[in-house]
This record gives structure tokens, C-alpha cells and sequence, in this order.
């Protein structure tokens, strides 16, 4: 399945303000719903990664002299369980060499959908955004979305031995039992801001203990049940 231009939602994550938005005027212009980042830290892409969910990312490095965390930045886009096509946007030739000639394990890893060089022929640009954005999954914003990642939120939660698990036939959202029989534990993907909020009420008098805010689901219910699983 393709997405159509208008449908295209373009995550840009570039240091240079005055680059990012040319990148966006030209991208909203094409019809694309554009978000520029302006850092590429893992907790803040993340994030923004979440809350938004792009068909594609162009990305570009975070350190003065390299691509620096961007590949694992990239990695990371990658193989999260929707994976977000990335496009490198970097003015290192080093490292666009590197990808264009696959000469090493980050690159491979990094599974980049195109490549663009600073400076860019606009041409170019909307070429690789569009080859990358027609490599995505669409992200179902339906309540046939919410419905199927509830499901998938609860087959996680009985996995890990939680029992009297009740869900939401509208939102991420589950409540369930695990350890102490009496305290009932709750976890809600909040979307809006791209975080998994995670409670536990106190059985001695019903009082909600905030657990953390987690950016991923796997996160949210190891701090849960306290140990990962596979």
C-alpha cells in the first residue's frame, strides 16, 4: 500500500532552522504535513516519533564533524514495531559515501531509504521523500487502529502473567492485576504526546501512584512487572 502526497506526514529533524524551513516550505508546498525537530537526542525523536507517527523521517546528523548518534538514530526508526523509512540528509560526504557504497555495519543497520547531500537539488528532495514515504505503513488513526494495538497491548500484558486484564474498545488503554492480588495496575498511550503513562492503584485506599511516563510499550511494562521479557 502507497500513501498519497496529501496523506504524507514528513518528520524533519535538522539542527539548521534556517535548512529546515526551506525543507518544510517546499515540503507543505508538495502537501505534505511537515514537523521539524531541531535535535535528534534518542528520548526527544522518540517522542516526537510517537506522538506524530510520519510516514518518513529526513535525517539529519547531530555532531559538528559527523553523522554521530543520527545512525543509531536511524537504527533505531528502523526496527521499531511500526518502522519509519529515513531518508540521511547530511552535508558529511563521508558518511553518505559510506552509505551509497554500504561499507560498514551501521549502514546496513541503519536501513536508510534514500540519500540526499547538502547542498540539495529540490528535485531530489521530493524524490526520496516520496520513495521513503511509499515504503511506510500508513498508521491507522481509526478506532480500528486503537482497537487492534489494544488487543496487541493486551496479548503483551497476559504474556507477561498479568490476570483480570480489561481493555478499552476505544483507546490504548488497559487495566490488570499482577503480583499483590488487590492492586489494580493501569497503563494509557497518551498519543497526543507520544508517551505510555503507567499507575498502580494503593489497595489500602485507591490512590493512583504515577509509575513514569515511558516512550515505549516494552519500557512501561518492565517497570510494571520488573523484569523484560521476549
Amino acid at each position: 500500500m502507497t500513501t498519497t502526497p496529501e496523506s504524507r506526514r514528513v518528520l524533519v529533524i535538522d539542527n539548521d532552522a534556517d535548512l529546515a524551513d526551506v525543507v518544510r516550505a517546499i515540503l507543505e508546498d508538495e502537501g505534505h504535513l511537515v514537523e521539524v525537530l531541531g535535535e535528534a537526542t534518542h528520548d526527544v525523536v522518540a517522542r516526537k516519533v510517537g506522538q506524530f507517527e510520519p510516514d518518513c523521517v529526513l535525517l539529519d546528523g547531530n555532531s559538528p564533524g559527523a553523522y554521530g548518534s543520527s545512525w543509531t538514530e536511524a537504527a533505531y526508526l528502523a526496527t521499531r514495531p511500526r518502522s519509519i523509512p529515513v531518508v540521511m540528509f547530511s552535508a558529511h560526504m563521508s558518511a553518505v559515501r559510506e552509505v551509497e557504497e554500504g561499507t560498514s555495519q551501521r549502514a546496513s543497520d541503519a536501513r536508510f531509504a534514500a540519500v540526499i547531500a547538502k547542498p540539495f537539488e529540490l528535485e531530489d528532495l521530493l524524490d526520496a521523500i516520496a520513495k521513503a514515504s511509499n515504503r511506510a505503513v500508513p498508521f491507522d488513526r481509526s478506532p480500528r487502529g486503537d482497537t487492534r494495538r489494544t488487543k496487541e497491548l493486551r496479548k503483551r500484558l497476559v504474556a507477561r502473567g498479568a490476570n483480570d486484564v480489561r481493555t478499552s474498545e476505544r483507546r490504548e488503554w488497559a487495566t490488570f492485576k499482577q503480583g499483590d492480588p488487590e492492586a489494580v495496575w493501569q497503563i494509557y498511550w497518551w498519543q497526543s504526546t507520544g508517551v505510555y503513562l503507567l499507575g498502580r492503584y494503593r489497595p489500602e485506599d485507591g490512590v493512583l501512584e504515577a509509575k513514569g511516563h515511558f516512550l515505549e510499550r516494552d519500557a512501561a511494562l518492565d517497570a510494571a512487572f520488573g523484569k523484560p521479557t521476549s
